[in-house]
């Protein structure tokens, strides 16, 4: 979307599901950190007024909200650090976290620090960050932008410094593929996204693969800038246009728990997933419970691709690391791919041990019959 130019403005699809991932991760977040932390840290680069034009909440509202239910249950505290770079609008931010914050209790008001400051999300955000001693600590980080190339690498470099930084990052394909070719400026915008230039071969690359090419690329970016776990998948709403939905983290841990919540989500917000490993790029439903089709394409050609077969284990390793599905689906898949003959498993039963590899057909019994002959 372009930048507003407005205080308020309508809620698309794409956001009304980017937030209900959000809040889905972030009420298992925050809880399990504070058992173990005493501060953690919610920060946004593009924070905007907390409100739709339909009276909506905001991403800083939402995450008031989880984080209010979060200490009630809970010690320890949790900061809020947002950044929006027009006045007005952070003065309704303002005013829609004070009165998110109103029917909460004195004690958890307390514990509840919110601090919204006006200006560009890059320096300022990561000011603020250090100089309330965020950085280094538990922190998730959302940078949910307008779609263009708005969040520089050397911000995400800085981030991914701290092993116990997350991000969540959204990216539009369609403004590099549209403007930068004939555009200087736009080409410098991407290469400070992307903290380099080889992105620049995608306007070499087929129509059809143009999107694909700078989502590996961007991916590509998030792990030099020290996010070692990348989830990708891309949201699509019934106009067709394509959003990357980002998470980069180093806990496999944080992996598992955004899946969960990515499957977990309103399935009434127009908006599906595809997994990028997928050749068929089929569209998958919004459910707990997905078609597994693509899993089943994905896992049959990383089993075939490892001459002495693979653990069970290892493919929920790599389903956890490289697809959008979940490593508990996987147990029953590889049953189902045996019985139907896909795979052979060794031994029979599925467990984490069992060695899949792709089924060979036990060769045919010769018909003796048809070896006779009068000489």
């Amino acid at each position: 979307m372009a930048v507003p130019r407005t205080v308020l403005w309508d809620r698309d699809p794409h956001t009304a599901a980017k937030h209900n991932l959000l809040r889905k991760y972030l009420e298992p977040w925050a809880p399990i950190l504070l058992s173990r932390h005493a501060t953690i840290t919610y920060a946004e680069g593009f924070s905007g007024p907390g409100v739709y034009s339909q009276g909506e909440p905001g991403s800083p509202v939402i995450a008031l909200e989880a984080f209010a239910k979060a200490l009630q249950h809970r010690s320890g505290r949790i900061r809020m650090v947002l950044v929006e770079g027009d006045e007005r609008r952070e003065s309704e931010l303002r005013n829609q976290l004070d009165k998110a914050r109103g029917p909460h209790s004195d004690d958890i008001s307390r514990r509840l620090h919110v601090n919204t400051h006006c200006g560009e999300c890059h320096p300022t955000l990561l000011e603020q960050l250090r100089l309330q001693g965020c950085l280094g600590k538990p922190l998730f980080v959302l940078l949910d932008s307008y779609g263009g190339p708005d969040i520089p690498f050397s911000l995400l470099q800085e981030l991914g410094k701290h092993r116990s930084t997350e991000v969540m990052v959204t990216f539009q394909p369609a403004f590099l593929t549209r403007f930068a070719k004939a555009n200087q400026n736009h080409r410098r915008a991407g290469d400070a996204a992307f903290g380099g230039t080889e992105w620049h071969a995608v306007f070499d690359q087929p129509s059809n693969e143009k999107f694909t090419f700078l989502r590996d690329q961007y991916r590509e970016s998030l792990r030099r800038a020290g996010f070692t776990h990348t989830l990708f998948f891309e949201m699509v709403d019934e106009g067709n246009h394509v959003l990357y939905l980002i998470f980069g983290t180093r806990h496999e841990r944080g992996l598992e728990k955004m899946k969960e919540a990515m499957w977990s989500v309103d399935r009434d917000h127009g908006v599906r997933y595809r997994d990028p490993k997928d050749t068929e790029q089929q569209q998958l439903a919004l459910e707990l419970e997905p078609h597994t089709g693509p899993l089943r394409r994905i896992l049959l050609e990383h089993i075939a691709a490892a001459p002495k077969g693979l653990t069970v284990a290892e493919l929920k390793t790599f389903t956890l690391l490289e697809t959008v599905y979940k490593p508990s689906q996987v147990t029953k898949l590889i049953t189902d791919m045996r019985d139907a003959k896909a795979v052979t498993t060794t031994p029979r039963r599925v467990t984490a041990e069992t060695v899949v590899v792709p089924y060979v057909a036990p060769p045919q019994p010769s018909n003796q019959a048809d070896h006779l002959t009068l000489f």
